[in-house]
């Protein structure tokens, strides 16, 4: 079992344990009331569910050594809390319950004259055990669903008094102190005659009349107390769940309208407040050379009704096209970019995915800018100082807007190297449904003339994963998420896998006959690069042109008459059946690569998901280190540090991190560390189960969202910010602009 598949079945343990506890307190509370002796097929079943809670238990500790060989942060709070918590219980519980489960399927509940003394003290016990190891489990899936990998003091005191609270209360409501009955009382009571003296159970009133003992009175009047002390802690417990309920809630709600402040710097232990007052993110704009060439481009956000080549039609926000406008620079060239908004309520910006941008120019809403409402516009203007393939997008209510359609492609140009023949950029997404190459749901084609260079520029700009497959050639993967790869080797029969946000450009040489490009998300549409008789280019243009996979006829009839061999859909199964190229391993080392720094900090990031309001409403949200956006601890650095960065996923779904404005090297992914080229990524894609250890260079100061670019995660909490010191920033979550980064 890998580690994903472990933590599913103590997750499965857990609630198991929790469901036979429970049944067999319930059970053994039901026989305290029932002094009939017990049918043997009642008892057998309490001893069943007692067995069974004991070997689920002890199954989930089984486990603990296996977690804890894939990462420490997979076992961690389940030894240093829920061990405890649970093994001392139903120790407890089994070493009572069964004997008391034996006695009582072999004689019968006790004997009413027996209650007060040794008996009657054993079925206590033996209830009361059951009844904390039912507690703890409970507690136990708490901790995993609720408090997380590292839970506040304050509330594991929560946790522990309401575990004590429930046997408290199960002591009180089921065992009162003296239970033995009174004599059994004669048919009338007899006449005091004076002087004379009564039965046992019976006093003279001053009056001459019998009454009742005082003895039973004052047991009625304890059993009273009982049942009200039980009541009152019933109502601390729940005034104490309820307090941290609404404590949470204030909590999630508390960056609504609030600034972000200047981070404080804690180097060597000690905290130094900045020397000087903070620097506003709206300063950092970075250095344009004065004669540098301006390549301007106009975006327009808008909502239109779009129809896509196989007749389908869809609503979508767009920035005039699906995707947007190709942009595209050269090294050293000033990028201008002026966004508008026409009628886009929810707002809009521009963040340029996996560039260094100054953080002025990050495009995220409520950290770096206010959104862009309708009416308004805002100038992007930075240096290209990047080479290499990226995208644009909106990051004002994301999650929404990416999905619909507020994306494009960006690509920046070397020109001291060589360019491809023909170059070709798609961007594969889903868009309600319907998977997109390019902006076609079907067939695209691009022509190349055969023995001429072609590269193919891939961009997942969905939020869920994506696997291409490269058909009739060879391929090499020429660079990973806008960095080249050292030395790539030719590869066929392997997918290629693309995390959310994630790039790859492969290159090959153009064979005699059609190459086609299919994604297992786009299972309609597919990208043929067909031989031509002519120069190398797509669809006529010249060479070394650059072509989206929409900028060319993708009409099915031009791909049937140029290309008729290929068929609509990729072969069934091939996506399920082919392997993935391992890039960990792929290309050849850098001779002279430095080795990390000894002074580095370490951060470590578990990702995982706990119920938890987010924006004040309550979801099963996910989470970073336990805690949801905006309650997520920053990462606060200085300028020249170097982060080690340990990235855990504990959860079922992959995890695209991608931190703004930096890129970072991959030091290992499961203890493995990169055989291959050097791996510089911008988004990192943490499967269920992985640990990826990785080294960010703080080189670029502002207030950098890190995120889960699945975009629907982040907006559900799972983000945080990685912050300069000295740095602060005036815009605010929600507040007038309405900002929702995500």
């Amino acid at each position: 079992m890998n580690i994903s598949q472990l933590l599913a079945v103590d997750l499965v343990l857990a609630v198991l344990a929790a469901g036979a506890w429970i049944a067999a307190a319930w059970m053994a509370i039901s026989s305290t009331a029932d002094e009939r002796p017990a049918k043997p097929r009642v008892v057998d079943l309490a001893l069943l569910l007692l067995g069974l809670a004991v070997v689920a238990t002890a199954a989930r500790y089984a486990l603990l050594p296996a977690l804890a060989a894939g990462s420490w942060w997979f076992a961690s709070e389940r030894t240093t809390i829920s061990l405890p918590l649970t093994a001392i219980p139903a120790a407890w519980a089994a070493m009572a319950g069964v004997p008391y489960l034996l006695r009582r399927r072999n004689t019968g509940p006790p004997r009413s004259g027996e209650l007060p003394g040794r008996v009657g003290r054993t079925q206590e016990w033996a209830v009361l055990a059951i009844v904390s190891a039912a507690a703890s489990a409970v507690a136990s899936l708490a901790l995993t669903f609720v408090l997380g990998p590292f839970p506040a003091p304050w509330t594991l005191a929560v946790l522990l008094f309401l575990v004590a609270g429930t046997v408290m209360i199960a002591r009180l409501a089921l065992f009162p102190p003296f239970q033995r009955p009174p004599a059994p009382a004669a048919p009338a009571a007899p006449a005091a005659p004076a002087g004379g003296s009564v039965s046992p159970g019976w006093t003279v009133s001053p009056g001459g009349s019998v009454s009742p003992s005082r003895g039973r009175l004052v047991r009625r009047r304890m059993v009273r107390r009982r049942t009200t002390a039980a009541a009152a802690v019933a109502g601390l417990m729940a005034c104490t769940a309820l307090g941290s309920g609404v404590f949470a809630w204030l909590g999630s709600r508390s960056a609504d309208g609030a600034a972000i402040t200047a981070a404080v710097g804690h180097h060597r232990g000690v905290p130094t407040a900045p020397a000087v007052a903070p620097t506003p993110v709206t300063s950092l704009v970075g250095n344009l050379p004065d004669n540098a060439v301006v390549r301007h481009y106009e975006l327009t956000a808008r909502t239109e009704h779009i129809t896509l080549p196989s007749g389908e039609s869809t609503d979508a926000w767009t920035f005039g096209s699906l995707p947007g406008p190709g942009i595209e620079a050269q090294l050293g060239e000033v990028m201008e970019v002026v966004l508008r908004n026409q009628d886009v309520s929810a707002g809009v910006t521009l963040h340029w995915h996996g560039y260094d941008v100054p953080n002025a120019m990050d495009g995220v809403a409520g950290a770096t800018q206010d959104a862009v409402m309708p009416g308004q516009f805002m100038t992007y203007r930075f240096l290209a100082a990047q080479a290499g393939t990226y995208w644009y997008h909106t990051h004002q209510d994301s999650a929404e807007g990416v999905r619909k359609g507020l994306y494009g492609t960006f690509v920046v140009h070397n020109p001291t190297l060589p360019r491809a023949d023909t170059d070709i950029v798609v961007a594969g997404h889903d868009l309600g449904g319907l998977g997109l190459l390019g902006s076609s749901d079907r067939s695209s084609i691009h022509e190349a003339a055969p023995g001429s260079s072609v590269r193919v520029r891939l961009i997942n700009t969905d939020s869920l994963p994506q696997r291409y497959l490269l058909d009739g050639t060879a391929f090499k993967v020429a660079a990973v998420d806008g960095t080249e790869v050292n030395q790539p080797q030719e590869v066929m029969g392997k997918l290629l896998r693309l995390g959310a946000g994630g790039r790859m450009d492969v290159t090959f040489t153009m064979p005699e006959s059609e190459v086609t490009l299919r994604s297992d998300s786009a299972a309609s549409a597919v990208v043929v690069v067909a031989p031509s008789s002519g120069p190398s280019g797509s669809a006529g243009e010249g060479a070394h042109a650059t072509a989206k996979a929409d900028d060319v006829s993708a009409k099915a009839p031009d791909v049937r008459e140029k290309a008729p061999d290929v068929p609509a859909k990729a072969e069934p199964g091939v996506f399920a059946t082919t392997p993935d190229l391992d890039l960990l391993h792929y290309g050849e080392p850098v001779a002279g690569t430095p080795a990390p720094a000894e002074n580095v900090r370490e951060e470590v990031l578990v990702l995982d998901r706990q119920f938890r309001f987010v924006d004040g409403v309550p979801r099963y949200a996910f989470t970073v280190n336990g805690a949801a956006y905006p309650l997520v601890p920053s990462i606060e650095v200085a300028e020249g540090d170097t982060i080690k960065m340990t990235i855990v996923n504990r959860t079922a779904e992959p995890h695209p991190m991608h931190p703004h404005g930096h890129h970072v090297q991959v030091l290992s992914r499961n203890g493995v560390a990169p055989s291959g080229s050097p791996l510089i990524l911008d988004t990192v894609d943490v499967l269920p189960g992985d640990v990826w250890e990785v080294l960010l260079h703080a080189d670029n100061p502002g207030i950098w969202m890190d995120h889960c670019h699945n975009l629907d995660h982040a907006a559900e909490g799972m983000m945080m910010m990685l912050k300069y010191e000295g740095v602060s920033s005036d815009f605010v979550h929600g507040g007038h602009a309405h900002n929702r980064p995500e």
